[in-house]
């Protein structure tokens, strides 16, 4: 049991050192990238919104200049 002790304290000594290493991945990572995640599609969402609207405008705006075009002698 002395081994599983002495194991013991030197991970948790180590923890971060070994998880800077190995390059693991820890809860807080998991839970920054859940938080990003849920901003970029809150995002990706306004973008739609502004395509379609502006997708709109533009519709509008060859109407229009179909249009004058038509208007003119």
């Amino acid at each position: 049991m002395k081994l599983n002790s002495y194991m013991s304290a030197y991970l948790d000594r180590r923890m971060g050192s070994i998880i800077d290493d190995w390059q693991l991945s820890t809860k807080g990572d998991f839970k920054d990238l859940i938080a990003r995640f849920k901003t970029v599609q809150a995002d990706v969402a306004e973008l739609k919104s502004f395509e379609q609207m502006t997708n709109k405008r533009i519709t509008d705006m060859e109407e229009r200049v179909r249009k004058l075009k038509e208007r003119q002698p």
